[in-house]
C-alpha cells in the first residue's frame, strides 16, 4: 500500500536499494525511470514503495531489472497546477508513485545485480534496436509509439497535432491495434490450417483459431507495457473468446460492461486514466450506433465517434477537433490496412533476427511517417482545425444536440451533408471577455514567471516562464495550453520583463506557436522585433489601460533591476507587476512618485527574495492582495519567510503559486474575485499544504 512521503525527509539524502521497473525514458541530458525500493536505510517505511527518479548526465545506462544502491533526494508529488496543463500529480498517484527526486551522486551509484524482466526487457531490447536504425526523426518516434507504446520521444508539437487533427487514438495502442493483431493471426491460422481441415472434426476450426490469436494479442499487449487502453482491449478479447468457446455469444455492449467491471475490480485506480475513459467511451459509441443496424458505414461511425466523444474530449483536452472526421476517413484505413500491419511485421522480423529484411521496410516506413507527421503539423495550423471549449456558445451546443439526434435517426444519404453543416456551424466563435471585465491569471510555472491579462480588447502575456537544459519548457506545458483552453490564437501584447532564463525561457516556444502583434522588453538585443519598455509608455485594450513605470534610463545596473514594471488600470482598480526589481529600483520608484505605486493587487518582486520588498515600498503600494510566483522547494528559498511576514504584518492577503497553483483574478465594476486552481480543482491526490510552510 502506498504511503504519503513525509515532508521532513524532503531535501535530505536518503540511501536506498531497489530495482528499475518499467521502461526508462532516456534523453540526452537526463534519464527518468521508476524505482521499486527494496530497502531504505534512512527511512525504512520507503521499502516496497515506488519512486520516480531522474539521473542527470549519467555515464551508465539504466535498464529494466537492474538492482541499484543509490543516494537520492526526494520530494512529494508536486506538478504544475493550472488550467489546461497535464495533471502530473494524478499521473503519479495513478501509478502508485509516492515521491519523485533525483540521484544525488550518480558516480557513486552501485549496480548490485541484474534481474530478468521478460516483458520490460523485451521492450527495452526492441526499443534499442529500433532507436539505433536511423537518426532522430518523427517517423522513428511514431514507430516506437506503435510497436512498444513508447511515446516519450514524440515532440510536443507533434503530440498536439495528433490531438488537433483527432488521430491521437492511432498512436495509443488500444482496441484498434489489438484487434488488428487478433484478426491477422486468426486469418493466418485459418490459412495455415486449411490443409488439415479434417483435424477440426473434434475442435471446430473457428474455436481452435481463437487461442493462437489471443496469445498473439497478449504478446502485443505485453510489448506495449499493458497500458490501460491495451488492458481494456485485451480483457474484451478474452471475454469475447470465452463466450465464443462456450457457444454463448454476447452483444458488444454487454462485453464492454463486463470489461469495465473486471478492470475496476483488478485496479480501481484505472478510473483515473484518461485512456480508460476514451477507450471505453469509443467502444460504447460504436456499440450504440451499430446496435440493430448490421453493418455501419465508415462515415457514420466517424461522425458518431466525433460527436459521441465530444464531452470527454472537451473535458480532458479543452477543445474539439473540427477536422477529425475528415482526417480519420483517410487516416484510419491507411493505418489499419497498410501502415500498422507493415510496421508490426517489420518489428516481428527484427525481433526474430531478420534485420536484413526488416531494416529496408522500417526505413521506408520512417519516410512515410515523416511525411504524415509534416501533413498533420500543417493541418493543425489551420485556423479552424480545433475549437476551444471557452469559445463554444450556447447555440453551438444546441447544434451539437440536434446533430446527434439527426445522426441517430437520419437517412444514410444525409450523413455527409450533416457533418459538413455541423462543422460550418461551429466555425463562428468569439473569445473576448465582456466589456467591463478584465481577467488576470498568474500561472503556476514553478520557479519563474508567466502571467496572462485578458480584456475585451485582447490579451497580454507578461513573461513566458523557464525552459530547462533538458529541453522541458513551461511555455509548452503551461502557458500555451492555458491560452489554447481560453480560445486565443494570437497574442496582442507580449512583455518580456528581462533576460533571465526563468522569465524569457519560453519565448521562442511562444513565437513558434502563436503570432504576436507587439513585444516589449528591457533587452531588445535578446528579442527580435521588440520595442524597449520605458517609463511613461502607455496604451489601452478596451477599458483596460497599461503603463510602464520602469525601467528608467538611470536604473542601476543588473538584469533584475531592468525589469519592465507594468501598472494596469481597469475601472478604477490597479494592479502592479514588478518583475524582479530589487531594493535600489524600489527606492528609485518611491523617490520619483510614491503615489503612482498605489495598487489593489501587486506581484511581489523577485519571487519573494530578500533582495526586494522594502517596508516603504510595500506601504506605498498598500495592496489588499499580493501574489508570488515560486517553485516548490526551490533552491533559492523563495519566497523568504521574512518577506512573507512583512506583507502579512500589514494585513495583506498573500497567495503563492506553490500552495494555490495558478491564481486567477476577475475584475469588474464590483471589484475583483479571486479563484485558485488548487481550490477550484482540488482532488484528493493533489499536493496538500504543510501548515508550517509558506511555500
Amino acid at each position: 500500500m502506498a504511503v504519503a512521503f513525509p515532508h521532513q525527509y524532503e531535501r535530505e539524502d536518503l540511501r536506498l536499494v531497489g530495482v528499475v521497473s518499467g521502461l526508462p525514458d532516456q534523453r540526452e541530458a537526463v534519464t527518468k525511470f521508476e524505482f521499486q525500493v527494496r530497502s531504505a536505510l534512512d527511512y525504512p517505511a520507503l521499502a516496497g514503495q515506488r519512486l520516480r527518479l531522474s539521473c542527470y548526465r549519467c555515464d551508465w545506462v539504466v535498464e529494466p531489472g537492474q538492482v541499484w544502491q543509490l543516494t537520492v533526494r526526494l520530494k512529494r508529488p508536486h506538478g504544475f497546477a493550472s488550467w489546461g496543463a497535464f495533471d502530473y500529480e494524478r499521473y503519479l498517484f495513478r501509478h502508485r508513485i509516492v515521491a519523485q527526486g533525483y540521484i544525488r551522486t550518480p558516480d557513486q551509484a552501485s549496480l548490485l545485480s541484474q534481474e530478468v524482466r521478460l516483458g520490460a526487457g523485451w521492450r527495452a531490447r526492441l526499443r534499442q534496436q529500433l532507436a539505433g536504425m536511423a537518426s532522430d526523426s518523427a517517423g522513428k518516434h511514431m514507430i516506437l509509439a506503435l510497436v512498444i507504446g513508447d511515446k516519450s520521444q514524440l515532440e510536443p508539437a507533434l503530440r498536439d497535432a495528433f490531438q488537433v487533427t483527432g488521430v491521437a487514438h492511432l498512436m495509443a495502442i488500444s482496441g484498434l491495434h489489438i484487434g488488428l493483431v487478433f484478426a491477422a493471426t486468426l486469418g493466418l491460422y485459418r490459412l495455415i490450417s486449411w490443409p488439415f481441415i479434417r483435424w477440426h472434426t473434434v475442435i471446430p476450426r473457428q474455436s481452435a483459431a481463437l487461442l493462437p490469436a489471443l496469445m498473439a494479442s497478449i504478446c502485443y499487449a505485453a510489448l506495449a507495457g499493458f497500458a490501460v487502453s491495451t488492458q481494456r482491449a485485451l480483457v474484451m478479447l478474452i471475454i469475447y473468446c470465452a463466450c465464443q468457446l462456450a457457444a454463448r455469444p454476447q452483444s458488444l455492449l454487454r462485453i464492454l460492461l463486463l470489461t469495465v467491471a473486471m478492470l475496476l475490480l483488478l485496479d480501481v485506480n484505472s478510473i483515473l486514466d484518461v485512456g480508460f475513459w476514451l477507450s471505453c467511451g469509443a467502444v460504447l459509441v460504436i456499440a450504440l450506433v451499430a446496435k440493430g443496424r448490421g453493418q455501419v458505414g465508415l462515415v457514420r461511425i466517424q461522425l458518431a465517434l466525433w460527436l459521441g466523444m465530444l464531452p470527454l474530449t472537451l473535458l480532458f483536452f479543452g477543445r474539439v477537433s473540427l477536422i477529425s472526421p475528415i482526417v480519420n476517413l483517410v487516416a484510419v484505413p491507411l493505418f489499419c490496412l497498410l501502415l500498422i500491419p507493415a510496421t508490426l511485421l517489420a518489428a516481428l522480423l527484427l525481433t526474430l533476427g531478420q534485420g536484413w529484411v526488416a531494416t529496408p521496410i522500417l526505413n521506408l516506413l520512417m519516410v512515410v511517417y515523416d511525411h504524415i507527421a509534416q501533413g498533420l503539423l500543417w493541418l493543425a495550423e489551420l485556423n479552424y482545425a480545433a475549437l476551444p471549449l471557452a469559445s463554444i456558445s450556447l447555440w453551438q451546443w444546441c447544434w451539437f444536440a440536434l446533430t446527434g439526434v439527426a445522426l441517430k435517426f437520419g437517412k444514410r444519404k444525409s450523413i455527409p451533408l450533416l457533418g459538413l453543416c455541423l462543422m460550418l456551424g461551429l466555425s463562428a466563435r468569439s473569445v473576448s471577455l465582456p466589456k467591463q471585465q478584465m481577467q488576470l491569471t498568474l500561472l503556476d510555472v514553478g520557479q519563474g514567471l508567466a502571467m496572462v491579462v485578458e480584456t475585451a480588447g485582447g490579451v497580454l502575456v507578461y513573461d513566458t516562464g523557464p525552459r530547462y537544459s533538458t529541453g522541458f519548457s513551461t511555455a509548452k506545458a503551461v502557458l500555451m495550453p492555458y491560452l489554447r483552453t481560453q480560445g486565443y490564437r494570437r497574442i496582442n501584447t507580449l512583455v518580456i520583463s528581462h533576460a533571465d532564463a526563468d522569465h524569457i525561457g519560453g519565448l521562442q516556444d511562444v513565437l513558434d506557436q502563436l503570432p504576436v502583434d507587439e513585444i516589449y522588453t528591457s533587452r531588445v538585443d535578446r528579442v527580435s522585433d521588440a520595442q524597449l519598455c520605458q517609463k511613461g509608455q502607455h496604451w489601452a485594450m478596451g477599458l483596460t489601460e497599461f503603463e510602464f513605470l520602469g525601467p528608467d534610463p538611470q536604473t542601476p545596473e543588473g538584469s533584475n533591476n531592468h525589469s519592465c514594471v507594468l501598472l494596469i488600470k481597469h475601472l478604477g482598480q490597479r494592479v502592479l507587476i514588478t518583475g524582479d526589481i530589487e531594493k535600489a529600483v524600489e527606492r528609485d520608484l518611491l523617490r520619483r512618485d510614491p503615489h503612482a505605486l498605489a495598487a489593489d493587487v501587486m506581484l511581489i518582486p523577485h519571487q519573494g527574495s530578500k533582495t526586494s520588498s522594502i517596508p516603504d515600498f510595500i506601504d506605498a503600494v498598500a495592496p489588499s492582495m499580493a501574489l508570488v510566483a515560486a517553485g516548490y522547494l526551490n533552491h533559492y528559498g523563495h519566497p523568504h519567510d521574512d518577506v512573507i511576514t512583512r506583507y502579512r504584518a500589514r494585513d495583506i492577503d498573500v497567495r503563492s503559486t506553490v500552495d494555490s497553483g495558478s491564481i486567477q483574478l476577475r475584475f469588474d465594476l464590483d471589484g475583483y474575485r479571486v479563484s485558485t486552481f488548487r481550490t477550484v480543482k482540488q482532488r484528493f491526490w493533489h499536493y496538500q499544504k504543510v501548515s508550517n510552510q509558506h511555500r
